[in-house]
Protein backbone atom coordinates (compact mmCIF):
# COMPACT_ATOMS: atom_id res chain seq x y z
CA UNK A 1 0.00 0.00 0.00
CA UNK A 2 1.39 3.38 -1.05
CA UNK A 3 1.20 6.41 1.29
CA UNK A 4 1.83 9.98 0.09
CA UNK A 5 2.60 13.01 2.28
CA UNK A 6 1.32 16.37 0.99
CA UNK A 7 2.94 19.54 2.33
CA UNK A 8 3.22 23.22 1.53
CA UNK A 9 6.65 24.02 0.10
CA UNK A 10 8.84 26.60 1.81
CA UNK A 11 9.72 28.84 -1.13
CA UNK A 12 9.91 32.56 -1.87
CA UNK A 13 7.20 34.57 -3.65
CA UNK A 14 8.94 34.48 -7.04
CA UNK A 15 9.27 30.67 -6.94
CA UNK A 16 5.66 30.38 -5.80
CA UNK A 17 4.32 32.47 -8.71
CA UNK A 18 6.50 30.61 -11.21
CA UNK A 19 5.51 27.13 -10.03
CA UNK A 20 1.85 28.08 -9.73
CA UNK A 21 1.80 29.22 -13.35
CA UNK A 22 3.33 25.92 -14.43
CA UNK A 23 1.30 23.93 -11.89
CA UNK A 24 4.61 22.41 -10.85
CA UNK A 25 4.67 20.11 -7.82
CA UNK A 26 7.98 19.19 -6.25
CA UNK A 27 8.11 15.45 -5.51
CA UNK A 28 10.77 13.88 -3.32
CA UNK A 29 10.26 10.17 -2.73
CA UNK A 30 6.65 10.00 -1.43
CA UNK A 31 6.52 13.67 -0.36
CA UNK A 32 4.52 16.10 -2.50
CA UNK A 33 5.36 19.79 -2.01
CA UNK A 34 2.83 22.39 -3.21
CA UNK A 35 3.67 26.03 -3.99
CA UNK A 36 0.13 26.97 -2.88
CA UNK A 37 -3.18 25.38 -1.96
CA UNK A 38 -5.09 26.95 -4.87
CA UNK A 39 -7.73 24.82 -6.55
CA UNK A 40 -5.55 24.50 -9.66
CA UNK A 41 -2.66 23.14 -7.60
CA UNK A 42 -4.98 20.77 -5.73
CA UNK A 43 -6.26 19.44 -9.06
CA UNK A 44 -2.67 18.99 -10.20
CA UNK A 45 -1.59 17.10 -7.08
CA UNK A 46 -4.65 14.82 -7.23
CA UNK A 47 -3.71 13.93 -10.80
CA UNK A 48 -0.09 13.30 -9.80
CA UNK A 49 -1.06 11.17 -6.80
CA UNK A 50 -3.28 9.03 -9.02
CA UNK A 51 -0.50 8.66 -11.62
CA UNK A 52 1.87 7.50 -8.87
CA UNK A 53 -0.68 4.93 -7.61
CA UNK A 54 -0.87 6.50 -4.16
CA UNK A 55 -3.57 4.75 -2.11
CA UNK A 56 -3.88 7.19 0.79
CA UNK A 57 -2.44 10.55 1.73
CA UNK A 58 -1.51 12.36 4.91
CA UNK A 59 -1.76 16.10 4.36
CA UNK A 60 -1.07 19.24 6.33
CA UNK A 61 -4.06 20.65 8.18
CA UNK A 62 -4.47 23.68 5.89
CA UNK A 63 -4.55 21.51 2.75
CA UNK A 64 -7.65 19.71 1.47
CA UNK A 65 -6.79 17.64 -1.59
CA UNK A 66 -10.01 15.70 -1.66
CA UNK A 67 -7.97 12.50 -1.98
CA UNK A 68 -8.53 9.30 0.09
CA UNK A 69 -7.15 9.64 3.62
CA UNK A 70 -6.43 7.12 6.36
CA UNK A 71 -9.38 6.29 8.61
CA UNK A 72 -7.68 4.82 11.70
CA UNK A 73 -8.64 1.21 11.00
CA UNK A 74 -5.06 -0.04 10.74
CA UNK A 75 -4.38 1.31 14.23
CA UNK A 76 -7.41 -0.66 15.46
CA UNK A 77 -6.51 -3.87 13.63
CA UNK A 78 -2.91 -4.05 14.79
CA UNK A 79 -3.68 -2.97 18.36
CA UNK A 80 -6.57 -5.35 19.02
CA UNK A 81 -4.80 -7.08 21.97
CA UNK A 82 -4.28 -3.72 23.67
CA UNK A 83 -7.84 -2.56 22.95
CA UNK A 84 -9.39 -5.76 24.31
CA UNK A 85 -7.31 -5.54 27.51
CA UNK A 86 -8.13 -1.83 27.84
CA UNK A 87 -11.88 -2.48 27.52
CA UNK A 88 -11.83 -5.10 30.27
CA UNK A 89 -9.81 -2.72 32.44
CA UNK A 90 -12.48 -0.02 32.00
CA UNK A 91 -15.10 -2.61 32.99
CA UNK A 92 -13.06 -3.34 36.13
CA UNK A 93 -12.37 -6.90 35.02
CA UNK A 94 -9.34 -9.12 34.35
CA UNK A 95 -9.09 -9.99 30.66
CA UNK A 96 -7.43 -13.36 31.31
CA UNK A 97 -10.54 -14.52 33.16
CA UNK A 98 -13.03 -13.50 30.47
CA UNK A 99 -14.30 -14.62 27.06
CA UNK A 100 -14.38 -12.68 23.82
CA UNK A 101 -16.09 -13.30 20.50
CA UNK A 102 -14.41 -12.75 17.14
CA UNK A 103 -16.42 -12.24 13.95
CA UNK A 104 -14.28 -13.23 10.97
CA UNK A 105 -14.75 -14.77 7.53
CA UNK A 106 -11.43 -14.35 5.72
CA UNK A 107 -9.16 -17.28 6.56
CA UNK A 108 -5.83 -15.49 6.10
CA UNK A 109 -2.45 -15.89 7.79
CA UNK A 110 -2.81 -12.45 9.32
CA UNK A 111 -6.26 -13.13 10.76
CA UNK A 112 -5.01 -16.42 12.18
CA UNK A 113 -2.13 -14.58 13.88
CA UNK A 114 -4.58 -12.07 15.35
CA UNK A 115 -6.72 -14.88 16.74
CA UNK A 116 -3.70 -16.70 18.15
CA UNK A 117 -2.44 -13.61 19.97
CA UNK A 118 -5.88 -12.76 21.36
CA UNK A 119 -5.99 -16.31 22.75
CA UNK A 120 -3.05 -15.36 24.99
CA UNK A 121 -4.90 -12.34 26.41
CA UNK A 122 -8.24 -13.86 27.44
CA UNK A 123 -9.70 -17.05 28.89
CA UNK A 124 -11.58 -18.22 25.80
CA UNK A 125 -11.91 -17.04 22.21
CA UNK A 126 -15.17 -17.85 20.42
CA UNK A 127 -15.07 -17.60 16.62
CA UNK A 128 -18.24 -16.66 14.72
CA UNK A 129 -17.88 -17.31 10.98
CA UNK A 130 -19.62 -18.42 7.82
CA UNK A 131 -16.53 -20.46 6.87
CA UNK A 132 -16.99 -23.15 9.48
CA UNK A 133 -14.74 -25.91 8.11
CA UNK A 134 -11.65 -23.73 7.72
CA UNK A 135 -11.81 -22.34 11.24
CA UNK A 136 -12.63 -25.75 12.69
CA UNK A 137 -9.30 -26.91 11.27
CA UNK A 138 -7.68 -24.01 13.12
CA UNK A 139 -9.52 -25.09 16.26
CA UNK A 140 -8.02 -28.60 15.98
CA UNK A 141 -4.52 -27.27 15.33
CA UNK A 142 -4.62 -24.92 18.31
CA UNK A 143 -6.01 -27.68 20.53
CA UNK A 144 -2.87 -29.73 19.87
CA UNK A 145 -0.95 -26.86 21.49
CA UNK A 146 -3.36 -26.71 24.44
CA UNK A 147 -5.03 -23.56 23.10
CA UNK A 148 -8.81 -23.87 23.12
CA UNK A 149 -11.28 -21.91 21.01
CA UNK A 150 -14.86 -22.52 19.92
CA UNK A 151 -16.11 -22.11 16.35
CA UNK A 152 -19.73 -21.48 15.38
CA UNK A 153 -21.83 -20.25 12.48
CA UNK A 154 -25.01 -19.96 14.55
CA UNK A 155 -26.48 -16.52 13.90
CA UNK A 156 -29.30 -16.98 16.38
CA UNK A 157 -27.22 -17.96 19.41
CA UNK A 158 -23.61 -17.17 18.49
CA UNK A 159 -23.48 -13.59 19.84
CA UNK A 160 -26.49 -13.64 22.14
CA UNK A 161 -24.44 -13.58 25.35
CA UNK A 162 -21.30 -11.91 23.97
CA UNK A 163 -19.98 -9.02 26.06
CA UNK A 164 -16.95 -8.04 23.96
CA UNK A 165 -17.03 -8.66 20.21
CA UNK A 166 -14.03 -8.15 17.93
CA UNK A 167 -15.25 -7.66 14.39
CA UNK A 168 -12.39 -8.31 11.98
CA UNK A 169 -14.10 -8.30 8.60
CA UNK A 170 -17.89 -8.76 8.74
CA UNK A 171 -19.87 -5.89 7.25
CA UNK A 172 -23.27 -6.58 8.77
CA UNK A 173 -24.11 -7.95 12.22
CA UNK A 174 -27.84 -7.31 11.87
CA UNK A 175 -28.62 -10.94 10.90
CA UNK A 176 -27.18 -12.04 14.27
CA UNK A 177 -29.08 -12.14 17.54
CA UNK A 178 -26.65 -9.62 18.99
CA UNK A 179 -26.39 -8.80 22.70
CA UNK A 180 -27.65 -5.21 22.55
CA UNK A 181 -25.47 -4.23 25.53
CA UNK A 182 -22.19 -5.56 24.16
CA UNK A 183 -18.94 -3.81 23.25
CA UNK A 184 -18.06 -4.09 19.56
CA UNK A 185 -14.48 -3.40 18.51
CA UNK A 186 -14.78 -2.77 14.79
CA UNK A 187 -11.61 -3.34 12.74
CA UNK A 188 -13.28 -3.02 9.33
CA UNK A 189 -14.37 0.11 7.48
CA UNK A 190 -18.16 -0.02 7.83
CA UNK A 191 -20.42 -2.17 9.94
CA UNK A 192 -24.19 -2.38 10.38
CA UNK A 193 -25.36 -3.12 13.92
CA UNK A 194 -29.09 -2.47 13.82
CA UNK A 195 -31.35 -0.02 15.65
CA UNK A 196 -31.66 -2.28 18.70
CA UNK A 197 -27.97 -1.99 19.58
CA UNK A 198 -27.46 0.04 22.77
CA UNK A 199 -23.87 -0.87 23.56
CA UNK A 200 -20.50 0.66 22.66
CA UNK A 201 -19.00 0.49 19.18
CA UNK A 202 -15.29 1.31 19.07
CA UNK A 203 -14.28 2.63 15.66
CA UNK A 204 -10.92 4.29 16.33
CA UNK A 205 -8.24 4.55 18.96
CA UNK A 206 -6.16 7.55 19.96
CA UNK A 207 -2.62 6.51 20.80
CA UNK A 208 0.46 8.13 22.29
CA UNK A 209 2.28 10.08 19.55
CA UNK A 210 5.60 10.98 21.19
CA UNK A 211 7.55 8.29 19.34
CA UNK A 212 6.27 9.12 15.86
CA UNK A 213 6.81 12.85 16.34
CA UNK A 214 10.47 12.19 17.05
CA UNK A 215 10.59 10.46 13.66
CA UNK A 216 8.56 13.15 11.86
CA UNK A 217 9.86 16.25 13.63
CA UNK A 218 9.19 18.34 10.48
CA UNK A 219 5.51 17.31 10.28
CA UNK A 220 4.00 19.06 13.27
CA UNK A 221 1.19 20.44 11.08
CA UNK A 222 -0.06 16.93 10.22
CA UNK A 223 -2.47 14.66 12.07
CA UNK A 224 -0.29 12.70 14.49
CA UNK A 225 -2.65 9.71 14.61
CA UNK A 226 -2.52 9.38 10.84
CA UNK A 227 1.28 9.56 10.90
CA UNK A 228 1.35 6.56 13.24
CA UNK A 229 -1.11 4.70 11.03
CA UNK A 230 1.02 5.53 8.00
CA UNK A 231 4.04 3.99 9.70
CA UNK A 232 2.05 0.82 10.46
CA UNK A 233 0.89 0.59 6.85
CA UNK A 234 4.44 0.97 5.55
CA UNK A 235 5.43 -1.94 7.75
CA UNK A 236 2.59 -4.09 6.36
CA UNK A 237 4.23 -3.72 2.94
CA UNK A 238 7.49 -5.14 4.27
CA UNK A 239 6.77 -7.23 7.35
CA UNK A 240 4.40 -9.87 8.66
CA UNK A 241 1.91 -9.44 11.50
CA UNK A 242 4.31 -10.58 14.20
CA UNK A 243 6.99 -8.05 13.29
CA UNK A 244 4.45 -5.21 13.22
CA UNK A 245 3.24 -6.23 16.68
CA UNK A 246 6.81 -6.34 17.94
CA UNK A 247 7.39 -2.85 16.56
CA UNK A 248 4.27 -1.48 18.31
CA UNK A 249 5.41 -2.99 21.60
CA UNK A 250 9.02 -1.83 21.16
CA UNK A 251 7.90 1.74 20.43
CA UNK A 252 5.61 1.58 23.48
CA UNK A 253 2.61 2.85 21.52
CA UNK A 254 -0.23 2.81 24.03
CA UNK A 255 -3.89 3.79 24.11
CA UNK A 256 -4.97 7.22 25.28
CA UNK A 257 -8.65 7.24 24.31
CA UNK A 258 -11.26 5.23 22.44
CA UNK A 259 -13.48 6.78 19.79
CA UNK A 260 -16.96 5.78 18.69
CA UNK A 261 -18.75 6.68 15.50
CA UNK A 262 -19.22 10.32 16.42
CA UNK A 263 -16.97 11.22 19.32
CA UNK A 264 -14.73 10.11 22.17
CA UNK A 265 -16.16 7.34 24.35
CA UNK A 266 -16.38 8.54 27.95
CA UNK A 267 -15.13 6.18 30.65
CA UNK A 268 -18.50 6.55 32.42
CA UNK A 269 -20.15 4.82 29.44
CA UNK A 270 -18.32 1.60 30.34
CA UNK A 271 -19.55 1.76 33.93
CA UNK A 272 -23.12 2.34 32.77
CA UNK A 273 -22.86 -0.47 30.25
CA UNK A 274 -21.57 -2.89 32.88
CA UNK A 275 -24.70 -2.22 34.97
CA UNK A 276 -26.83 -3.10 31.95
CA UNK A 277 -24.75 -6.25 31.37
CA UNK A 278 -25.31 -7.37 34.96
CA UNK A 279 -29.04 -6.76 34.67
CA UNK A 280 -29.14 -8.69 31.41
CA UNK A 281 -27.39 -11.72 32.91
CA UNK A 282 -29.24 -11.63 36.24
Amino acid sequence: MNIGYVKMDKINKFQSVYRNLLRKIRVVDNYYYLPSNSEKMLDAVRKKLKEDSVDYIIQEKDIDCGYPELTGKYNVKYMLPEIVTYCFKLLGEEARMKDIYICVNNFTKENIKIIEELCTKVKTVNIITDHLKQFQELEKRLERNDIYITVSSNRRKGLKRARIIVNIDLKDLRPFNLNRNSIVINATQNIELGKEFEGICIEKVLVDTKKVMRIFSDMENMDKQKLIEGEIIKQTNQSDYQKIRESIQKDKIHILKLLGRRSEIDIAEFANLKKKMLQYTA
